[in-house]
């Protein structure tokens, strides 16, 4: 159950100050009830500090416990407390987006606490469509595409359905809005700046990635679900959205090239090829300790803006799209030079097998058949003729 759900499993609408805080403080770990007790001030403070709220939530452990993300989140988004109205689900429906949605939603189980009913999974899952499929209505612009749905149901189960739409309406503006492009070009592009990123903590693991030729595909997932759909364990994923909600947008390049360095070392004694590297890297480790790995990002994101490698980006850009199209220059050379043999075969044929290949397929055996009988009729006709003669 998680800090928002009474014992029944339902949401509760109540806000932060009609909870009695302290009911929770005995499950939270000792070394962070002094940083829980110093949020709560925050919090209950007529005057709140957003900055201090937003440096408690990139640092070590972020904002904890639900109850705080409940009331903290909204803040650190600048959001209003207002109660948004929903398209009903008879409107939702006829969007066209309606069944991937729908199917995206019943296949995302695991990300739903565990211990709950399937009778209020059911109820979540209409709540999450219903989120998606609002945003996007009330968007035009907006594309759905598959993660999106990964990013809105830990909002909904951590702050419940009215909040969760508020947030996400948010983001789509602006920390996915290129994701939610209606083709890909522009997240391809910020993932390219992940390699430069690589080549600045060590210059060895990137040409070997790069070498592997493995691509960006494998962090593509990390990147347009903020890790949510790579990692089993909600209060990780949890513990990400404190970090990226309180950071700017482009920090999650930050924290992908820090966890590919992270595991240099199993990357660099595999094979240095695609499959080796996808292996490895496709699949966070359980173990894997995030909170170094943030750390490090943000201490490199103050040393090291983006801007300085828009030129090799951009000159990696220029690099794949002249592959891109020499390989499309010889596949289309290799297609010509098969129809130039093909016609050139047809025209060397012998008229009579020219004109054999466009006689049916089940006819051919009988003519084979025809033609030897004929052949041996004749011979046998004139060999007769000629014994007649003869006599």
């Amino acid at each position: 159950m998680t800090d928002h759900e009474d014992s029944d499993g339902n949401s509760s609408d109540s806000s932060y100050s009609k909870v009695d805080f302290y009911e929770v403080m005995n499950e939270v770990p000792e070394n962070y009830k002094g940083k829980v007790d110093e949020l709560n001030k925050i919090l209950q403070d007529k005057n709140q500090d957003i900055n201090r709220l937003k440096e408690l939530a990139i640092s070590d452990g972020g904002l904890v416990i639900s109850l705080v993300r409940r009331e903290a989140w909204k803040l650190i988004l600048n959001l209003p407390s207002t109660d948004e109205q929903l398209y009903p689900l008879e409107i939702i429906k006829d969007h066209p987006e309606y069944h991937q949605v729908d199917m995206d939603v019943r296949r995302c189980l695991k990300r739903f606490p565990p211990g709950i009913s399937y009778e209020k999974i059911g109820v979540l899952q209409k709540e999450l469509i219903a989120i998606i499929l609002s945003v996007i209505k009330e968007n035009p612009d907006l594309k759905y595409y598959q993660g999106y749905h990964d990013v809105a149901v830990t909002f909904l189960i951590e702050v419940g359905q009215n909040e969760a739409y508020s947030i996400m309406k948010h983001l789509s503006s602006n920390h996915l809005k290129e994701f939610l492009k209606p083709t890909m070009e522009e997240t391809s592009y910020l993932l390219l700046h992940v390699f430069p990123l690589i080549k600045k903590l060590n210059p060895e693991l990137e040409k070997f990635i790069e070498k592997s030729g493995i691509g960006t595909i494998f962090a593509l997932p990390w990147l347009i679900s903020w890790f949510s759909h790579s990692l089993d364990q909600h209060s990780k994923v949890v513990r990400l959205f404190d970090y990226f909600l309180a950071s700017p947008k482009e920090i999650i390049l930050y924290v992908i090239a820090q966890l590919i360095y992270s595991r240099r070392h199993e990357v660099l004694n595999t094979e240095c090829d695609m499959a080796g590297v996808h292996t490895v890297l496709s699949k966070i480790p359980e173990s894997l300790n995030f909170e170094i790995i943030l750390d490090e990002a943000t201490k490199m994101h103050k040393e090291y803006d983006l801007s300085n490698v828009k030129d090799e980006v951009d000159k990696r850009v220029k690099q794949e799209a002249k592959l891109l199209k020499d390989q499309r220059d010889e596949n289309a050379k290799r297609k010509k030079d098969r129809k130039f043999a093909r016609d050139q075969e047809h025209q060397e044929q012998p008229a009579f097998n020219r004109a054999f290949r466009y006689v049916p397929i089940w006819i051919r055996p009988r003519m084979r058949f025809g033609l030897l009988f004929f052949g041996f009729s004749l011979a046998a006709g004139l060999w007769a003729v000629f014994k007649s003669n003869n006599n």
